[in-house]
């Protein structure tokens, strides 16, 4: 389920990229979406859930703007032209596996 998360924010990266389009918002509600549904999974309470997408959102905008930098930096052609998609995978699976792994020593 993690790995539909990450596929979706890179297909929402990549749209809004091409669309001109801010994508901040959009890859938020997504991430979101992902860490209330991994937490519902484990029947974690509520408050819960919301601490962990508020600081996965914050996570997610900074090391998706570090690693986005980092690959724009690198010099090679085909990391330049997707950094922004690669960033946003890896990023989300991060997230995703970390919030599992909460949630799991948490129950």
């Amino acid at each position: 389920m993690i790995h539909l998360f990450a596929v979706a924010h890179i297909i929402s990266s990549w749209a809004m990229a091409h669309l001109g389009l801010n994508d901040e918002i959009l890859l938020s509600l997504l991430t979101i979406s992902m860490i209330v549904v991994v937490t519902q999974l484990y029947r974690l309470p509520l408050e819960v859930s919301a601490a962990l997408a508020a600081l996965c959102c914050f996570a997610g905008f900074y090391l998706g703007t570090l690693g986005d930098n980092w690959l724009t930096g690198s010099g090679v052609k085909w990391l330049t032209e997707y950094s922004n998609e690669i960033t946003t995978f890896f990023v989300t699976e991060i997230m995703g596996w970390a919030t599992t792994l909460i949630a799991a020593r948490r129950k």
